[in-house]
């Protein structure tokens, strides 16, 4: 069986005490069809000294000041020139040397997304598990099912858009629930991916976090039902409110 090549890209900036680990958790997979893009933000410490180290594993890499995360990803994508993707935070590593070729070793042609589960490490809430399951339903209407670093993109689902980098934070969950909303074909393994820094606007759970969940629900391009459009404020004060009471 003919094996997909895989692009891995991860988006920098200033991760100089962390991308080491991240990288090689990368070029120590036993999967060798691989090709590693990094996208630096821009980075002023010692990030770039480390990407120059590792520049003979690195099949592209550029350094220069963005949007955000989600445009260095989208330049990530352009770039890229796999038939998977793959998107691995700078302070992430993958779990095991074996988790590309476990999640290759299979009959793909009929999958467009394959996501597993992700171990949240360096927790700074309680509510946040120490195992996320991603999954893809009906709960994306309320919350982000798919942890971003568990899922493998065919290259496809980003020929028609990228992700939106009006939105600092939930553009992968806006992304999500677009592929959902489409009916994308997709497969669930029970498998560890990657270790994860459960920390950020993301995990503490802040009110510019539900501020822009509002933003991008409300936004009727995301495909949300209109009944949780109007509803989606109260819903996100609740969400906000008993979250900061756990």
């Amino acid at each position: 069986m003919k094996q997909p090549l895989v692009s891995i890209i991860i988006p920098v900036f200033n991760a100089q005490t962390t991308l080491s680990k991240t990288i090689d958790s990368v070029t120590g997979q036993s999967y060798k069809n691989l090709e590693l893009i990094l996208i630096d933000g821009g980075s002023t410490d010692g990030t770039l000294n480390i990407i120059e180290s590792y520049k003979s594993v690195i099949t592209y890499y550029s350094s220069e000041k963005d949007a955000g995360v989600y445009d260095a990803m989208n330049k990530g994508i352009d770039r890229a020139n796999g038939d998977w993707i793959y998107i691995l935070g700078s302070d992430d590593e993958l779990y095991s040397n074996d988790v590309i070729e476990n999640v290759m070793d299979r009959d793909l042609s009929e999958v467009r997304l394959i996501f597993g589960n992700v171990i949240n490490t360096e927790k700074e809430h309680r509510i946040v598990p120490q195992i996320h399951r991603s999954s893809i339903g009906w709960q994306l209407i309320f919350r982000n099912t798919i942890h971003q670093q568990s899922a493998f993109y065919h290259r496809t689902l980003f020929e028609e858009t990228k992700f939106n980098t009006d939105y600092r934070v939930l553009s992968d969950y806006a992304f999500h629930i677009g592929l959902w909303r489409k009916g994308v074909s997709s497969l669930y393994l029970d498998k560890t991916i990657a270790k994860c820094k459960a920390q950020g606007l993301s995990k503490n759970f802040s009110w510019p976090l539900y501020e822009e969940e509002i933003r991008m629900k409300r936004h009727t391009k995301t495909g949300i039902p209109a009944w949780i459009r109007f509803a989606i404020y109260p819903i996100s004060i609740a969400k906000f409110l008993l979250k900061k009471t756990l």
